[in-house]
């Protein structure tokens, strides 16, 4: 992925952990992580816009090459679930999200239910 690439990913990454109107202390750092290993700058960071509605999200979803669909749509997953929850705000989001690229919603929710099983403490 190229820079302009990256810094829309980190756009939806944004969406997905604000739709609820709360990010966590676990969303702030998987959001920190994932812009320092996409090597974003502050200015680049700064440069793009926050998708604030599902249509702006989806079409930005949309708009990223096919190869790189399916891995946005598990970082967004991975992005809801960081904090052992995921907001109706949140899975509406991911499921408007993975309508758009075909995905079905069963499939959506099974992702969901298996990481945050797996993300859950001694489990």
């Amino acid at each position: 992925m190229d820079v302009e690439q990256r810094a829309k990913v980190i756009g939806l990454i944004e969406a997905v952990i604000s739709a609820d109107g709360v990010v966590s202390d676990e969303e702030r750092e998987f959001l920190r992580r994932v812009v320092e290993k996409f090597g974003i700058t502050d200015d680049e960071r700064a440069d793009r816009v926050v998708a604030s509605s599902l249509g702006e999200t989806t079409q930005t979803l949309r708009a990223l090459p096919p190869d790189v669909q399916a891995r946005v749509m598990a970082l967004l997953v991975e992005a809801a679930i960081v904090d052992g929850s995921v907001a109706p705000e949140e899975r509406a989001l991911l499921l408007a999200s993975a309508a758009s690229l075909g995905i079905e919603a069963q499939a959506l929710e099974e992702r969901i239910a298996r990481r945050l099983k797996s993300n859950v403490p001694g489990l």
